[in-house]
């Protein structure tokens, strides 16, 4: 039986070029591919018969991906008679090749003279359907492959097309080194994917950031943080490079999640990694990354926190927002009058009542202040670890804005399975401040 891989998301020149072979960047010569059997295509569908579901007959061809729509929008999905089911193909053909061709030759996530992608055109499929949802996969393990519905593309820019077609490189992927990831880290990579070609993503999708402001505390690769947060990706991209991300898809190996293969392609240790995540998550509060650092502007300074006021000075990081293996707390601070020194007495308190208490032995935190001044710089304190220890800061002149990062950083990694319902390490801890105080809490 032949095989069709669909993963899920809620999610050409326009001119009729039937079988003209196509010349990748190496010179080989594209074909489009005519599976026997794909999902939602008719079992006895005939692509060269202009009355099938699908035929040759309404098709249009780039040098990478060919689009076939059902006969209801008749000579063009643009020029459909219903305005309802009405696409801008050609403005959408020609934006879906750039982002092909961004993704292979920036993103780098297939290998380009060594992958099936050299042979094939990644197939679109419109649907002329009311659904809103999108689908991207491939077939026959040997194609990419994406299933369209009107409703998610009657405009640019076309942030569904450019996430689910990262799902079919991934297919293509394990079409070529026999491996992926498994897990949240799809839907993650294909945001990933989404936002390196859009950088007005966090903007168009600004939902999706909301969404993980309320959830930054969940462990990474949290399937509730799946579609919100291609931040740890954007970060370890702005250290090494945008087609890091890609070279980590494609060198994976067995057994491994993307934070093990990250591990291990920086020569990282466990400490050493949660450093780096926890200076990472300092950025964070004000989006501090070269690429998306004036687009993301406008959302800075957001996080917050949910803390219990405990006796004689002391904060307790609340249940429902205790970090998590490499989640984190994002506390403001008031801003002493002045500046001047702030002072930080932490207490990691792994297994206290009403936590849970899991992998006890395995406890970590990274703890650390930043502040952004009126004129937009920013200045970053030392990260500290010390399960019961002090941190201080020099709060610079003209400080607008002053941070205490808090992340579940556990001494060893775990992975998580997506399918189990088993508990998750969380890292509660307690904090006495000196010098200043939160400035609010959830």
């Amino acid at each position: 039986m032949k095989r069709t891989t669909i993963s899920f998301a809620l999610c050409v020149c326009f001119s009729l070029l039937c079988f003209s072979s196509c010349v990748t960047n190496n010179g080989n010569k594209k074909v489009t591919y005519f599976p026997e059997e794909v999902w939602r295509v008719d079992s006895l569908n005939d692509f060269q018969d202009p009355n099938s579901q699908f035929s040759v007959h309404r098709m249009i061809e780039t040098p990478n991906l060919v689009a076939f729509w059902e006969p209801q929008f008749g000579e063009s999905p643009e020029t459909c008679e219903d305005p309802e089911y009405r696409i801008p193909m050609t403005d959408l053909m020609n934006e879906a090749e750039k982002m092909y061709c961004f993704f292979r030759d920036e993103l780098k996530f297939v290998e380009e003279g060594n992958s099936l992608s050299d042979q094939y055109r990644l197939m679109l499929y419109f649907f002329y359907s009311d659904e809103g949802t999108v689908y991207g996969g491939g077939t026959d393990e040997k194609v990419g492959a994406m299933w369209i519905n009107p409703n998610r593309v009657k405009k640019g820019p076309y942030g569904a097309i450019a996430h689910e077609m990262g799902h079919g490189f991934h297919y293509i992927v394990r079409c070529d080194k026999g491996r992926v990831f498994e897990g949240s880290i799809h839907e993650m990579t294909c945001q990933y994917m989404l936002w390196q070609y859009y950088p007005e993503w966090i903007v168009f999708e600004n939902y999706h950031l909301v969404g993980f402001l309320e959830k930054n505390h969940l462990a990474f690769l949290h399937h509730a943080n799946m579609y919100h947060s291609p931040f740890v990706l954007e970060y370890w991209a702005s250290l090494h490079g945008k087609d890091l991300i890609g070279t980590l898809w494609n060198t994976v190996e067995e057994g491994e999640d993307i934070l093990m293969a990250y591990k291990r392609h920086t020569n990282l240790t466990q400490e050493a990694f949660n450093d780096e995540l926890h200076k990472g998550y300092l950025q964070f509060m004000t989006w501090d990354m070269e690429r998306i650092r004036e687009v993301s502007a406008p959302y800075i300074n957001l996080h917050k926190t949910k803390l219990d006021q405990l006796k004689e000075g002391w904060w307790q990081v609340a249940k429902e927002n205790c970090p998590q293996d490499y989640g984190y707390n994002g506390i403001e601070l008031q801003v002493p009058a002045g500046g001047g020194e702030v002072a930080l007495h932490f207490k990691g308190i792994a297994g206290a009542e009403g936590y849970e208490a899991i992998n006890l032995d395995k406890a970590g935190w990274r703890y650390g202040f930043m502040a952004l001044k009126e004129n937009g710089e920013r200045v970053y304190g030392e990260t500290c670890s010390a399960t019961e220890g002090t941190a201080s800061f020099t709060v610079p002149e003209g400080t607008a804005n002053l941070w205490l990062v808090v992340m579940g950083a556990p001494t060893e990694h775990h992975q998580l399975n997506m399918r189990s319902q088993t508990p998750m390490n969380e890292w509660p801890y307690q904090f006495k401040l000196t010098g200043t105080q939160p400035l609010q809490s959830l």
